[in-house]
This record gives structure tokens, sequence and C-alpha cells, in this order.
């Protein structure tokens, strides 16, 4: 009897004592994407942080909300008073 024993905790303590794998769970993450704020007058040429920026207290276009990426690809700079 002790010699059964003494096979099974050999053979099952390995089985038992494995460590459980997870499962591969994929996550979905969100992509950041930084917002940032143009004038769209004319000689608009710069990106905001905020719409509240003294930088466009004179825009002469509209204050619109786009991606920085977009901004960029538009040519504009970021704005030296709130940058």
């Amino acid at each position: 009897m002790k010699k059964l024993a003494l096979i099974l905790s050999i053979v099952l303590l390995p089985i038992v004592g494995m460590p459980v794998q997870a499962k591969h769970v994929k996550r979905h993450h969100k992509v950041h994407t930084t917002m940032v704020y143009i004038c769209t007058g004319p000689y608009a040429s710069v990106y905001h942080s905020t719409p509240n920026c003294s930088g466009l207290n004179r825009c002469s276009g509209n204050i619109v909300k786009v991606s920085l990426k977009h901004a960029r690809a538009m040519g504009r700079r970021a704005c030296s008073k709130c940058y």
C-alpha cells in the first residue's frame, strides 16, 4: 500500500502541482488620439492645446477641434503660448 501511495504521489504530484496556463485574452485598447484646436482663418498657421488660448483671440474664422496628426498634415506648428 505504501508503494502504491508513493507511486501515485510521484506520478500525480507533477500533474497537480503544474501551474494552470491562463487562456489568451485579447484586450482591445483604444488608440488615444491627441486633439488640438485650430483657427480656420486665412492666415492661421498654428495649433493650440486649448480653445481658450490667448493665441486664438484674434481668430478671424472658426475655432475647430482636429487631431494633432491632421493639424500637422495641414502644415500647422505648435503655438508658443500654450505649448
